[in-house]
């Protein structure tokens, strides 16, 4: 019956639509100067691999950071300058000395994007600035959970420690898909990120194809709204259930009437 499949197909949607609901449960966790936890939040993260970061030639422009222990990639927006800690006289500190990415140098404000890895539920950066004076980092995530100004010193500074430490983290299993660092007073430097396991993925799975493709769109591309709801929609109507990410916990739909 055509009430009965329509009836189907706006509970499963409902059904979904509540595993991306706005992300209220990403809790953002100052480490200040101290060496990167081993676990943030009840997630254990891994640090990212720093021999394919060094490997990467002094001053080139990147728009990814390798090194990401699992699958998918960290992207980030505009491109940044690779340097090794050695380019740089000062501390960054708790022992630190790989690859860090820079912006340029000077008072101009700055906005740089992370966009993450999918499924991705904890993760941390380091960061300073550019300039001799002390300022601010920002950090917000796509979910709008903001670390607020937070006060750091410079890669100039002397001392045992420098870079601070922002982490995020869910406590709902909610995705975090990006982070927005700014500062409004210097050019900043990052480096020194750690993720925690991606579990599952579409891929891992086992669909393949189409199916693929489509579980990419609704789990892993951050879509959100009419755009969510479209994809959605379209797994209803040919495969007649809901992805793993919109099923967590829930119990399979039956088989929608002709």
């Amino acid at each position: 019956m055509k009430t009965r499949r329509y009836a189907l197909a706006l509970s499963a949607l409902a059904l979904a639509a509540a595993s991306f609901t706005a992300n209220a449960g990403i809790v953002f966790q100052n480490l200040g100067v101290n060496a990167p936890p081993a676990v943030v939040g009840g997630h254990v993260l891994t640090p990212f691999d720093l021999s394919v970061q060094n490997a990467i030639p002094v001053a080139t422009l990147v728009t990814s950071i390798p090194g990401n222990p699992f699958p998918g990639s960290l992207d980030i927006s505009p491109a940044i300058s690779k340097f090794n800690f050695s380019n740089y006289s000062g501390t960054w500190g708790h022992g630190y000395g790989g690859a860090i990415y820079s912006s340029g140098a000077g008072t101009s404000p700055v906005t740089y994007t992370l966009t993450l890895p999918p499924n991705t539920k904890a993760f941390y950066f380091y960061g300073v600035l550019r300039t001799p004076v002390p300022g601010t980092i920002t950090a917000v995530t796509d979910s709008g959970t903001n670390s607020g100004p937070v006060a750091v010193t410079t890669i100039l500074a002397p001392g045992p420690d420098s870079a601070n430490g922002f982490a995020f983290y869910s406590t709902a299993g909610e995705n975090i898909a990006s982070i927005t660092i700014s500062s409004a007073s210097a050019g900043v430097i990052l480096a020194e990120f750690g993720i925690n396991a991606v579990s599952t993925t579409c891929a891992s799975e086992g669909y393949t194809g189409t199916k693929l493709t489509w579980c990419q769109n609704i789990c892993e591309k951050g879509y959100t709204g009419a755009t969510l709801d479209i994809w959605i929609h379209r797994w209803i109507n040919r495969y007649r259930d809901l992805p793993y990410c919109a099923v967590e916990g829930e119990p399979e739909l039956p088989p929608q009437e002709n």
